[in-house]
């Protein structure tokens, strides 16, 4: 198992694969770009205390989270305040970045090859962070290379493509928690999901992928997601591979979109 040591938030997680490293954020893999691991995406407000929807420039007129929970998933760019930000550490726009849920458990799913899964110890409220999809942030051509080696190889594919329309502009981010993953890599997809995942920036270009529960989760439930994404982004998962989530609406396969 591999101790962890949190660069930030309350992560003391590890891995039950000794091949695996556990990450509590984002690190540069092949055909990313190093730049973007070093500068900042904003300049940092410079509100005093507790932030406000309307004179805060991290938030951008609409708030992001109201006690605790997400208010607006659907916002073309979802920012939190940074180090650089002069308001107070316990501002209500600084939730990703306090860590995940503390009640996360990996275990075997009761579906029959999938292996293990994400499930909760406690109640998770609808909007709640659960907690991110971190890994090796690899270029796209690197995405296709991967996911080819592993179907020649019959392993499982974790890389997610994920695709922000912001404006005129579309930005795809690639990761890859196969080796260098968090907590997040253990959620497994289902077309009847309880989490969604929603991209959050908080100081670099790259931006955070993060769960969060689109209903109530009860106690050793499994928390999953749709790969196919949700409102403005859409999560890319290659066809042809059965889906096996189980719910009464699978629709057979993971899901595609064209990137």
């Amino acid at each position: 198992m591999v101790s962890i040591i949190a660069s930030y938030g309350a992560d003391n997680y590890e891995h039950l694969l000794p091949d695996v490293m556990y990450v509590v954020s984002n690190v540069p893999g092949p055909g990313s770009e190093l730049d973007d691991f070093e500068t900042m995406f904003a300049v940092g407000c410079s509100c005093e205390q507790e932030c406000k929807e309307n004179s805060c420039s991290c938030i951008h007129g609409t708030q992001n989270y109201i006690n605790n929970k997400l208010s607006n998933a659907s916002k073309n760019v979802l920012t939190e305040c940074n180090s650089i930000c002069t308001c107070n550490e316990k501002c209500g726009n600084r939730l990703v970045q306090q860590g995940p849920l503390d009640c996360l458990v990996i275990k075997e799913t009761i579906v029959k090859n999938i292996g293990f899964g994400l499930f909760t110890s406690k109640l998770i409220r609808k909007g709640q962070f659960i907690c991110e999809y971190a890994g090796e942030v690899i270029g796209i051509e690197e995405a296709y290379k991967r996911f080819d080696e592993n179907k020649v190889k019959g392993q499982m594919n974790y890389v997610l493509v994920v695709t922000e329309h912001i404006g005129e502009k579309k930005i795809t981010t690639c990761i890859d928690p196969a080796k260098f993953g968090n907590i997040g890599r253990y959620a497994n997809h289902s077309c009847e999901p309880n989490a969604m995942l929603v991209p959050v920036r908080i100081d670099l270009v790259i931006p955070r992928l993060c769960l969060f529960a689109i209903k109530d989760i009860e106690s050793m439930e499994e928390i999953t997601f749709n790969y196919a994404g949700v409102t403005i982004y859409s999560v890319h998962s290659s066809s042809g591979t059965p889906c096996l989530c189980g719910a009464a609406a699978c629709t057979g396969y993971l899901p595609h979109c064209p990137i």
